[in-house]
């Protein structure tokens, strides 16, 4: 999310304590061959989710910093959370207008999940009870097993 930089998730290049750079690898980096999992993607700021568009298309970054120019494999997965735009999706908009994110990111990803929270009360009530019944000890609540709301 917020905490989510364009260097924390391809490279940058850090000065030493001699002065000298060198190259740091973000987490698209050090996942390669392996799978990022980025949180709270809506909440990013633009510029760093553009930052991120090479390598989910090209599966490099590059880099140009402080005299040094290279290229470095992202070749991984990514796997992004996001929240509707007012807190609940709205069947009426788009996948794209409920997220609230530029096509252009969208269509980076080749598997889109909508996963909703449709409200009945009735099983809220039932899977608070169990949870809390399995954190407070309930015998009730522990025994019942998970089953019964899935």
């Amino acid at each position: 999310g917020k905490g989510s930089s364009a260097a924390g998730l391809t490279a940058s290049v850090v000065r030493d304590a001699r002065g000298e750079f060198y190259l740091e690898g973000g987490a698209m980096v050090l996942a390669d061959g392996g799978i990022v999992a980025i949180d709270e993607f809506d909440k990013m700021r633009p510029a760093d989710r553009v930052a991120i568009h090479e390598a989910m298309e090209q599966q490099t970054i590059s880099v140009a910093k402080a005299g040094i120019t290279t290229v470095l494999n992202s070749r991984s997965s990514v796997l992004a959370a996001a929240n509707p735009v007012f807190g609940r999706y709205d069947e009426l908009k788009s996948a794209s207008e409920n997220i609230d994110l530029m096509s252009t990111i969208l269509s980076r990803f080749d598997l889109i999940f909508l996963v909703r929270d449709v409200r009945d009360e009735d099983r809220d009530r039932m899977i608070c009870r169990h949870v809390m019944g399995v954190h407070i000890g309930n015998s009730r609540g522990a025994e019942s097993g998970g089953g019964g709301f899935g």
